[in-house]
């Protein structure tokens, strides 16, 4: 079983990932991580899309799905 960094972690720049909410036992826990993950990342220089952080979580309750989105440019 993947921790949540690792899970936020394997997105790839510019792509997406949905994870069912029914997997999901606190979405906050997946902001705080991400949260955590896109200081270190603007630390180091990373460039993002627009000013976007790194790395967005989205929950849409209608859809039933959490999404990790990767705003990061591949150089």
């Amino acid at each position: 079983m993947a921790t949540i960094k690792e899970k936020i972690l394997r997105v790839r720049p510019g792509k997406q990932k949905a994870i069912r909410l029914t997997e999901v036992s606190d979405v906050a826990s997946f902001r705080t991580a991400a949260f955590d993950i896109n200081k270190e990342l603007l630390a180091k220089g990373v460039k993002t899309d627009n000013g976007k952080p790194p790395y967005t979580i989205s929950k849409n309750a209608r859809t039933g799905y959490l999404y990790i989105l990767n705003n990061i440019i591949n150089e």
